[in-house]
């Protein structure tokens, strides 16, 4: 009898746990009612933004129409503005809601000037003594840059890369920092583009997977110090002028704290972290929802 009383319970708790993963809810997308131009100022958007994500301090909502996917999104964190400019932000689609994203709309592309990794001596003879780096004012020249987005998964004839001053299929982006500094991103991608022409009732039970990816800067290699044996840009053993710390052991550190074991501005006992490590850390903002219809 008591086998048989166990048995039920396992099977109910079964049912229940099947059931409850089968039901779940997922949430739908707002409705853009609104006529949106991709212009990089969001003035066609409630503020704030439905979503925030708190690695990469990133405000953000995703919206649809019958024919279009709308992306905006709010940065005021200088780290992640830095990140998108320089190493390129993907927004990734996965139409089957299994997170696999085979569809990537990149924009901005990985600038590949700022991206080259200098020596130490000429990082030091690019700053000027007492002053900090424009950081805002070389944003701004990079966006200048950014006419151009990349391609995966698309529709044909759509290829790799496509203009975003002029385009026959009807997908538009852009960037723009206001006067306070704060990054702000649109996107309007028609779903004929990757989905098809427009939606129907049926979609309403369509879920998409999203994921909002901002790259990572290349870790910092390590150089032939100056004052004799390696030096360090981030992290390694044994002295003889590390820089940024996170070693072991020696003299002579170049760091922003001296002693051994300390690493750059945020700690960290070995790796890359020269400065602010965020930097050469990928973030992903990963989303599930429905799509809506009116």
């Amino acid at each position: 009898m008591k086998k048989k009383i166990s048995k039920i319970i396992i099977i109910l708790f079964s049912f229940i746990v099947f059931s409850s993963c089968s039901h779940k809810i997922y949430d739908a997308l707002d409705w853009q009612s609104n006529k949106v131009t991709a212009d990089g100022k969001i003035t066609e958007w409630p503020n704030p933004l439905r979503f925030y994500d708190d690695k990469s301090k990133i405000n953000y909502t995703i919206t649809n129409d019958r024919q279009n996917l709308f992306l905006c999104m709010k940065i005021s964190d200088e780290t992640s503005q830095m990140k998108i400019l320089r190493a390129g932000m993907e927004f990734r689609i996965d139409t089957l809601g299994k997170k696999l994203f085979p569809i990537a709309f990149i924009f901005p592309i990985a600038n590949e000037i700022v991206m080259v990794k200098h020596s130490p001596r000429e990082r030091q003879e690019e700053k000027v003594p007492g002053e900090q780096p424009d950081h805002s004012g070389m944003n701004k020249k990079m966006l200048n840059h950014a006419k151009e987005a990349q391609l995966t998964g698309f529709k044909p004839p759509l290829g790799e890369a496509i203009s975003l001053i002029k385009n026959s299929s009807g997908i538009s982006a852009a960037i723009n920092i206001d006067s306070l500094g704060i990054m702000y991103y649109e996107a309007i991608i028609p779903f004929k583009t990757f989905y098809k022409d427009e939606l129907t009732t049926l979609d309403t039970n369509k879920i998409f997977s999203y994921e909002i990816k901002v790259n990572a800067l290349p870790a910092p290699p390590a150089h032939e110090g100056e004052g004799g044996g390696k030096e360090m840009e981030g992290g390694g053993m044994n002295g003889g002028g590390l820089r940024g710390g996170g070693g072991m052991g020696g003299g002579g550190h170049r760091g922003n704290m001296g002693g051994g074991g300390h690493a750059g501005e945020h700690g960290g006992g070995s790796g890359f972290a020269i400065g602010n490590s965020e930097l050469y850390t990928t973030n992903h903002v990963i989303k599930k929802l429905k799509v809506s219809y009116k």
